[in-house]
């Protein structure tokens, strides 16, 4: 264990640390695991996409950090979206439990966008998103009971056939906690995202992307990677992300992604994904593999065609 030759005094300074520092982390790190999904579901950042792909689909991903490191923090995450009106209005529902060793947070979010035919070939998505965070609060001395917090975003998403660019910034509001350093590490990110398709060949697409994040008081962070699906069949991936840590909490954020994703069925796509992230400084000291393994389960009931994005 962490504290095995730890004297006892020090056992509880730790300790208390810990509590306040995940107690704040806790206040961006729940919607952050949402924000990762985002290659897999560009409505976690973007609520101008909801019902971007017209058919109704539904996406579970269970998450878990560290498997070697005992009681690691785990999620679970679920959005499902479609589109009413023949295309012309959005409508999607995200909900997420992030445990911890020591708390236990939940979030639901609801979307709605207007998507409107700007020239024959572009679409523009507008759309808006609103919510409860629901997350434990310290006031620097001790954690508070859970609290309820609103939460409202907006988005848009252009996009063609072949290529699309958004821009969102899905956490508007701003929020009073009664610790300043649990203030500061709660985060209202603005996203650019763009990206598209290219056929390789009759069998091979190429699905490149760029994100860009922005966020008050952290350095600019950027995402950039491609996903090659194989006859519609097998999908494989990577992306890389640099920049984005905040002095003294996250020096270094770089870390790499690889995913791969099967087409089950027409109906059905599963997928599996690994970062190599490193664990938080409280894990540090434990030796062994500290990746984040992440499992999917896609659902779309009655599907049109192949869904790219």
């Amino acid at each position: 264990m962490i504290f095995k030759n730890t004297p006892e005094l020090m056992k509880r300074i730790i300790i208390a640390g810990m509590l306040v520092f995940t107690a704040g982390s806790a206040a961006f790190a729940q919607r952050e695991v949402l924000y990762e999904q985002y290659v897999q579901n560009p409505m976690s950042i973007n609520p101008g996409f909801t019902g971007v792909r017209e058919d109704f689909n539904m996406t579970a991903i269970f998450r878990r950090k560290w498997f070697n490191i005992p009681n690691s923090p785990t999620s679970q995450t679920f959005a499902a979206d479609g589109a009413i009106a023949n295309g012309k209005f959005g409508i999607g529902f995200q909900a997420l439990n992030d445990q911890t060793s020591y708390f236990t947070t939940t979030g639901f979010v609801g979307s709605f966008a207007f998507h409107l035919g700007i020239s024959d070939t572009w679409k523009l998505g507008l759309g808006a998103q609103g919510g409860i965070n629901v997350l434990p609060v310290s006031d620097g001395r001790n954690i508070g009971n859970n609290r309820a917090m609103g939460s409202f975003g907006l988005g848009a998403w252009l996009r063609s056939e072949q290529w699309y660019v958004g821009i969102s910034k899905p956490e508007l509001l701003s929020q009073r906690f009664g610790d300043q350093l649990v203030g500061s590490l709660y985060r209202r990110p603005l996203y650019i995202m763009a990206g598209g398709s290219h056929d390789l060949g009759d069998d091979i697409m190429m699905l490149p992307h760029i994100l860009l994040v922005q966020e008050k008081d952290h350095k600019l962070r950027f995402d950039i990677g491609s996903r090659f699906w194989f006859r519609e069949k097998v999908g494989l991936g990577a992306s890389y992300r640099v920049g984005g840590g905040i002095s003294g909490f996250a020096a270094k954020v770089d870390y790499l992604q690889l995913t791969a994703e099967v087409q089950a069925g027409k109906n059905v796509r599963l997928g599996y994904f690994y970062s190599t992230r490193q664990a938080e400084q409280i894990y540090a000291s434990y030796s062994g593999p500290k990746g984040i393994h992440e499992l999917m389960l896609k659902f779309i009931p009655n599907p049109k065609g192949f869904q790219k994005f």
